[in-house]
């Protein structure tokens, strides 16, 4: 949900009107390496999520099993570097830039996640620098579907993945069996 729609879009129009000079060099290397970094990213939560649906159908299959459903969460949490003059030794929480979150359930596969599909928001700007780059689904998602702009994407340091599973079961109390 779009807390502030005039920021929204006033951050909708300045990635698609920055200029090449607005980014440095040793900027736009940092952007490639995390792009790259977050496709790998990618490729670790197919693997495992693929693997973990497997599991949990066969639990579902199971009439034994106490398990009736289940979910995968995906969480990419994205940290502000040490260095930065707004850091917080005591708080990890207050250095939190973002947030990049993805579920899975059993027959809902994700199409974008671990593709090798460009989601190169610039690819149709000719005229913007990095309309010839090859965008994963998570760097997009992250420039594109978050509240940050590249000053403070470029203050990201760590990147934390964490993937868990939820098994689940819904246990009804009827009336009629206290009677």
């Amino acid at each position: 949900m779009i807390k502030n729609l005039d920021n929204y879009h006033a951050k909708i129009k300045e990635m698609f009107t920055m200029k090449s000079d607005e980014l440095s060099d040793a900027q736009r290397v940092f952007l490639k390496r995390m792009n790259k970094e977050l496709f790998d990213i990618e490729k670790i939560i197919k693997q495992d999520t693929t693997n973990l649906i497997k599991t949990g159908y066969a639990r579902l299959s199971d009439p034994d099993d106490w398990v009736k459903d289940y979910e995968i969460e995906s969480v990419i949490t994205f940290y502000m570097r040490e260095d930065d003059p707004d850091y917080d030794d005591d708080d990890e929480d207050a250095n939190i830039l973002a947030e990049l979150k993805k579920w899975f359930k059993h027959g809902l596969q994700d199409r974008d996640i671990g593709k090798n599909k460009n989601h190169n928001k610039f690819l149709h700007n000719k005229d913007h620098p990095m309309n010839k780059e090859h965008h994963c689904y998570l760097y997009h998602q992250l420039y594109y579907n978050t509240e940050l702009r590249w000053s403070d994407i470029l203050r990201i340091g760590n990147i934390w993945l964490d993937i868990n599973i939820e098994y689940q079961k819904w246990i009804a109390l009827s009336d009629d069996e206290n009677k």
